[in-house]
């Protein structure tokens, strides 16, 4: 429901420098997986050659194990 409007954000933030910044969207995104799995982790493997390391190891950390190891690679 409110995913157009999360990857929205996201697309802003995904250049931004500050480690907060990236730690927040990491955040966003990691409760975003929690109740919607099925669009999110499409969306995270899709911007994991763009998005910070930071951004995407904080997204994954609840994410089964063979989930994060295929976004993180």
């Amino acid at each position: 429901m409110f995913f157009p409007e999360i990857t929205r954000l996201s697309e802003i933030l995904l250049c931004d420098k500050d480690d907060m910044v990236q730690k927040g969207l990491g955040w966003l995104l990691r409760e975003t997986a929690k109740h919607d799995p099925k669009t999110t982790i499409p969306y995270l493997i899709e911007i994991r050659q763009r998005a910070p390391r930071l951004v995407l190891r904080t997204a994954c950390e609840t994410l089964p194990a063979i989930v994060k190891k295929r976004v993180l690679v």
